[in-house]
């Protein structure tokens, strides 16, 4: 009877957020220690990207509300009035 065993090694998935951290982390201390950037500057930037960034996967669901035809009779009756809270994700 013959063992099969896998001897390749499992590859990792590395989640898309810790790639920007980790090149925004790389981009910072380059800024700091070749170009002799403040390290207040660097950190404001950096505050500033973390908060346009956490938006931007704060509302990355908001992108096809699929329910939110207008209807141009104006007698047409609603079918559902809580369509919005379907979705799911996002800030609220």
């Amino acid at each position: 009877m013959e063992n099969n065993t896998d001897i390749t090694p499992r590859q990792t998935n590395i989640s898309p957020v810790v790639w920007f951290l980790g090149i925004g982390l790389v981009i910072a201390l380059i800024a700091i220690f070749v170009f002799n950037v403040a390290v207040g500057t660097v950190a404001y930037y950096g505050l500033f990207a973390f908060m346009m960034g956490s938006h931007f996967f704060m509302h990355g669901s908001h992108g096809g509300h699929g329910g939110h035809q207008h209807n141009p009779e104006p007698n047409a009756v609603e079918s559902n009035k809580d369509e919005h809270s379907k979705h799911t994700g996002g800030c609220h």
